[in-house]
C-alpha cells in the first residue's frame, strides 16, 4: 500500500499524448482491384506492358490493393491449353507440349520484382506480383521452380514472398515444387493481408486462421471444363465465410472463346462469404473494384 500511495503522484503526472489533430482520420473503407486478363506464356516482355497498363487504370480509379492473375507475368498456360511448362526429368500429361522455363523464370529479387515494386511506389498501392520463379541456391545445375506471388508496398518494397504451397497436380507436377515458406502475411494500415494462390484454396485457409488476416490476396488460373461460375459465385464464397475474412479473387481470361472453360468470373468476396462484385465478361481484360471495410 505505502509503495502504491507513493507512486500515485508520479503517475499522476503522467500525460498521454494528444492524438494529432492535423493527422486524417483512419478510412473506414479501402478500394480493392482484382485485375483479370489473359497472358501468353514465355511473353514475359508483352504480358509486363500488359499488367502495367492494367495496374496503372485500377491506381487511377482509387484501387490501394491491386491483385494480378495467378503467373501471369510468365504466363500460366498457352490459352489453348496446348502449351506447359516442363522441366526435363519430371512427368507431363500426354495432352501438352512442354517449354523449358530455364529461358523465362526469374528469381526473386528480379528484374519484374524490381520493376513492380517501383510501380507500386510511384501509384502509392498494395501490388501482388505473380511469376514463374527460380531457385538456383542448389547450383544452376539443380535449379527449384515455383509458383510465386510477391507482395510489394507503396515504398516500393517487396513485403511478401510466397510460393504456392500446394501446386495443381495436373499441369504443375511438370514444373513446380510445392512452396517451402509457409504462409504470408503482411501488416497494412487497412488490415493485415495473406497471399495464397488457385489450388491453394483447398487447404490454405486453415493455415492463415491463426494468423486472424483482414483479407486474402488471391491470384488465379482457373481451369474447367464446366462453367466457372458455381464455383466463383457459391463455392468459393462458402469456402471462404466461416474463415470471416475478405478475399480478392482475380482470375485469368483469354482473348477468344475455347474449347475448356474456367476463364473469368473474377470476384470480391466480403467477410460475410457474399460476392460483392464480380467480372462481367470472359474475354479480354477486366477490372473488378469493390469497397472493403477496413480492420482498423
Amino acid at each position: 500500500m505505502r509503495l502504491a500511495f507513493a507512486l500515485f503522484p508520479f503517475l499522476a503526472s503522467l500525460t498521454v499524448p494528444a492524438a494529432d489533430p492535423m493527422a486524417p482520420p483512419a478510412p473506414k473503407t479501402v478500394k480493392v482491384a482484382a485485375v483479370q486478363c489473359s497472358s501468353n506464356i514465355g511473353d514475359v516482355v508483352g504480358n509486363t506492358k500488359k499488367l502495367t497498363t492494367l495496374t496503372k487504370e485500377a491506381a487511377k480509379a482509387g484501387a490501394k490493393f491491386v491483385v494480378l492473375p495467378e503467373n501471369s507475368i510468365t504466363g500460366y498456360l498457352s490459352q489453348d491449353l496446348k502449351t506447359n511448362w516442363h522441366v526435363k526429368g519430371m512427368p507431363i500429361e500426354k495432352p501438352f507440349e512442354g517449354k523449358d522455363p530455364k529461358d523465362f523464370a526469374e528469381e526473386v529479387p528480379g528484374a519484374s520484382t524490381k520493376h513492380f515494386c517501383a510501380l507500386a511506389r510511384e501509384l502509392n498501392i498494395y501490388l501482388t506480383i505473380p511469376l514463374l520463379e527460380v531457385d538456383v541456391k542448389n547450383g544452376k545445375n539443380d535449379p527449384r521452380y515455383f509458383n510465386t506471388v510477391c507482395l510489394a508496398n507503396p515504398k516500393g518494397e517487396l513485403a511478401a514472398h510466397y510460393r504456392k504451397l500446394t501446386p495443381w497436380p495436373y499441369p504443375e507436377k511438370s514444373w513446380a515444387t510445392a512452396g517451402d515458406r509457409g504462409v504470408q502475411t503482411y501488416d497494412t494500415e487497412y488490415g493485415r493481408v495473406g497471399l495464397g494462390v488457385c489450388f491453394d484454396i483447398h487447404t490454405i485457409l486453415e493455415k492463415y486462421e491463426p494468423h486472424k488476416i483482414w483479407c486474402l490476396l488471391y491470384p488465379i488460373a482457373w481451369v474447367d471444363t464446366e462453367h466457372p461460375a458455381e464455383w466463383m459465385w457459391t463455392k468459393l464464397p462458402e469456402r471462404v465465410k466461416p474463415f470471416k475474412h475478405h478475399l480478392v479473387g482475380a482470375n485469368w481470361s483469354v482473348d477468344q472463346k475455347q474449347d475448356w472453360r474456367g476463364y473469368g468470373f473474377s470476384v470480391v468476396v466480403s467477410n460475410e462469404g457474399k460476392v460483392i462484385a464480380s467480372a462481367k465478361s470472359l474475354y479480354g481484360s477486366e477490372i473488378v473494384y469493390a469497397d472493403l471495410p477496413t480492420a482498423k
